[in-house]
């Protein structure tokens, strides 16, 4: 037993105050400090009630039910666990319906669980029937470990509010639960940060302070109050400009592209002079758009699909390897990519390889920066960014922190998708500021009505569908007519398992079924991949998962699983699953990853929504098109959508509520300040949104 002011050495992630360890190891002699204790081992010290040690039982062992369970600690009580892992004979001689081989493999699953086991009584009982995530308190134990109660109780808004799934108000149950004041500083303060977070969920990198304050005071009844935005500028938390607040890190990421942007632009040369390479071939606006990418340090080439984006960027490179330019190619997405490398020629690679992705440990938890940043500049004379309009605030700050100073910049993207899933608009407020731009506008090949219909719905003009499947002749992008959501589906399945196949289309992987709702309607893509995955995986289902081997999976968050990273979008194939694993081929490029079953960011991918399919492409593309997906079904959605499809678009559906989608424009603009940051005099043209200029006195939230 160690006593007060004992020397103890040892590593401890982020010990807590107040709370009782139980440490293993040896007490040593050192030279210059005398005896003290060495640990190896720790554990958090946590009080166990018998509600709790009855949640863990049915959660964490195989065959105790909540009957099991109940007669478990009727029988035995706060010895409960200890009789399971030391005499499961005894357990089974007492508890009904419970065998000694029951009894046995229910003592070597606890004996196997028993360093965290304290930690999850204790969380068991402080957060059960608070209706919370099922991985909650498996995420909160591999992130924190045996600390994990103690962190719930010290901060109990932000950790877990960390955990996928749980927002304010069920983290708020907690904290209340046990004694936080619902008027105390801690609360206020939570409430503040989670609207900001909630507003960049949206998009949005900065909130009117109005705004700011009404959302605060719908999550608790009242305004934050001055104390606690003093409190958050101090701990750095958020920025205040003008009656606007901000998350620091979206309004310091805003702060460093304008100030990466505009140096780059007023210190780098033009090299429009020295063109050395046959432009013949060329149409008069991509000769006029290649000469402004070789005047200009910063460029932007926009252009829908089909007017000759990929041609020219062709081009361009042509000329920066003439010159010996040290090129980088990158896209937001693996598949992206790849699609970039099979269209140039030239190898691309993910923004994120292209920064050297590398692992630290924060709170215990294993996260990833950047090698390459301001202290350690990318090497390249060029950098070549496309799908620019997937790129999020973030992710585009980190981009231009590492681009050194006489490093010329092209991005390329399509300003009539989506913007990106993450917070900001940076690609529409890089050209709303006046960064040199050209919007190639007109088709330069015939690519037949896929090509066509995106046109005419940037355009505002009616689209029309062919009547048939012809793709070797144009006719691309065909509709089927049905009103009954579930005709759709079984259309849906009879062209992925059956028609297209017939065509010679890989049904997993040359054929992508698109749904605007993740979970939403009988169309959503849960529906859709549950009905997919039956149909075109014969593997027998693995309880406790929703996959299967063969399964085509989706990544859901950038993360470094052992030593690979993987990226948000990464699409893969689950190869095998164990009791504690799921290994996943990713692709573009190919790697095998090893992902704990209780810790997974994966997701079906036989059905995606527009986003996720966002700056990728499909030989196939089948739209489900109906009007129960109601309002949110607009033109942005609908272009991104046609626009992902190589060889075939089929809609199925009601043609009548598409076209509805086509005409909606949608009036989401996202706050943001990165335009007024960057304050350039426009120098080629405007580039208005869906729709044109929209009032900016309208807030739309």
């Amino acid at each position: 037993m160690l006593s007060s002011g004992d020397p103890v050495l040892g590593n401890m992630a982020e010990p807590v105050i107040g709370q009782d360890y139980r440490l293993a190891g040896d007490w040593v002699e050192d030279p210059k400090w005398g005896r003290q204790f060495r640990f190896e081992r720790y554990s958090a010290e946590t009080p166990q009630d018998q509600e709790g040690i009855f949640r863990y039982l049915v959660r964490v062992a195989r065959w105790v039910g909540p009957a099991v369970g109940r007669q478990i600690i009727h029988e035995f009580g706060d010895d409960a666990l200890t009789i399971l892992k030391q005499d499961p004979q005894r357990a089974a001689e007492v508890i009904k319906g419970l065998t000694v081989k029951r009894a046995q493999e229910i003592s070597q699953n606890l004996l196997a669980n028993e360093d965290r086991e304290a930690a999850a009584v204790e969380l068991e009982t402080m957060l059960g029937g608070h209706h919370l995530p099922k991985n909650c308190i498996n995420y909160l134990i591999e992130t924190h470990h045996s600390d994990a109660p103690a962190r719930v109780r010290k901060d109990p808004y932000m950790t877990l509010m960390d955990v996928r799934g749980v927002g304010f108000a069920s983290a708020d149950h907690v904290a209340t639960s046990i004694g936080y004041a619902p008027e105390g500083p801690e609360r206020r303060q939570a409430a503040s940060l989670y609207a900001l977070m909630e507003a960049a969920a949206a998009g949005h990198t900065w909130l009117p302070g109005e705004k700011f304050i009404g959302d605060v005071q719908e999550l608790i009844g009242f305004p934050p109050g001055s104390d606690v935005r003093v409190k958050l500028i101090e701990a750095d938390a958020i920025r205040i400009k003008d009656d606007m607040v901000a998350l620091a890190q979206f309004a310091d990421d805003e702060r460093d592209v304008a100030g990466a942007v505009q140096k780059l632009l007023t210190q780098g040369e033009d090299w429009s002079p020295h063109v050395t390479v046959d432009l013949q071939g060329l149409a008069p606006d991509q000769m006029e758009a290649f000469v402004l990418a070789m005047k200009h340090p910063v460029f932007i080439l926009t252009g829908a699909p089909g007017t000759g984006k990929t041609y020219l960027l062709r081009r361009i490179i042509e000329q920066y390897t003439a010159w010996n330019k040290r090129i980088a190619l990158a896209a937001p997405t693996g598949k992206a990519a790849k699609r970039m490398t099979e269209m140039i020629g030239v190898p691309a690679m993910t923004i994120h390889r292209l920064l050297g992705p590398e692992p630290y440990q924060w709170k215990g938890e294993i996260k990833f920066g950047f090698s390459y940043g301001i202290k350690n500049p990318l090497p390249n004379d060029v950098v070549v960014i496309d799908e620019f309009s997937m790129v999020d605030i973030s992710l585009a700050a980190s981009l231009f922190r590492a681009i050194n100073q006489g490093t010329r910049v092209l991005i390329v993207g399509d300003h009539y998708q989506l913007p990106s899933v993450g917070p900001g608009a940076v690609l529409r407020d890089l050209l709303t500021a006046g960064v040199p731009s050209y919007e190639l506008t007109e088709i330069k090949r015939n690519t037949g009505d896929i090509v066509q219909a995106c046109h005419a719905i940037k355009d505002g003009r009616e689209v029309t569908p062919s009547l048939e499947l012809r793709p070797e002749e144009g006719l691309n992008f065909r509709h089927i007519e049905e009103s009954d959501p579930f005709r759709i589906l079984e259309i849906i399945q009879d062209l992925t398992i059956k028609r297209l196949p017939a065509r010679g289309y890989d049904p997993v992987w040359d054929v992508q079924v698109l749904s605007p709702m993740n979970e939403r309607t009988a169309l959503s893509c849960l529906d859709i991949n549950t009905l997919l995955q039956n149909a075109l995986n014969m593997h027998p289902p693995v309880p406790g998962t929703p996959f299967r081997v063969g399964d085509k999976v989706l990544q859901r968050k950038n993360k470094m699983i052992g030593d690979e990273f993987v990226v948000n979008g990464d699409l893969g194939e689950v190869k095998f699953i164990n009791d504690n694993e799921i290994g996943v081929e990713f692709k573009y490029p190919d790697r095998m990853v090893k992902i704990k079953r209780k810790a997974h960011n994966l997701q079906l991918a036989y059905c995606l929504t527009y986003h996720k399919m966002q700056g990728s492409e499909s030989a196939v593309i089948i739209l489900p098109v109906h009007s129960c997906f109601g309002g949110f079904f607009n033109r942005e959605l609908v272009y991104t959508a046609i626009s992902r499809a190589r060889d075939i678009c089929i809609t199925v559906g009601e043609w009548d509520s598409l076209e509805a989608a086509a005409g909606r424009v949608s009036n989401g603009r996202r706050i943001t300040r990165l335009a007024e940051m960057l304050n350039i005099k426009p120098i080629i043209n405007e580039f208005p949104e869906f729709g044109g200029p929209e009032p900016e006195d309208e807030i739309p939230f």
